[in-house]
């Protein structure tokens, strides 16, 4: 899990213990736990200091940022694919797709 704290500081931390509104955690490089209430949906921390918290189960669901650098393709193949345009040529996806893209693609939960 990850634990930020409002002035930025962020902690790694595996979770020890959960009970309905408290947590309990060892933090990474830490010797002691910490300990977090939730309050009305807001954890707090023992200093009353408000936190984030995210688990890493939610952080599973998050998809790979795509750029705009994931998007160019070389010259050759823009050329190539504008000239299949052109002329009306259909070819399989996986002749003009390498197999580097395709994975990139699958991680990412595009349609290819």
């Amino acid at each position: 899990m990850t634990i930020t704290y409002a002035n930025g500081t962020t902690l790694e931390a595996i979770l020890v213990t959960r009970h309905e509104h408290t947590i309990r955690v060892a933090v990474k490089g830490g010797d002691d736990l910490l300990e977090f209430q939730d309050s009305n949906g807001t954890w707090v921390s023992e200093d009353c200091e408000p936190v984030q918290i995210e688990f890493e189960w939610q952080k599973r669901g998050r998809k790979p940022e795509v750029t705009e650098a994931d998007c160019i393709c070389s010259q050759e193949l823009a050329a190539r694919l504008i000239h299949m345009l052109r002329n009306g040529e259909e070819e399989e996806c996986e002749a003009v797709i390498s197999p580097d893209t395709l994975q990139y693609a699958a991680a990412s939960g595009m349609v290819v």
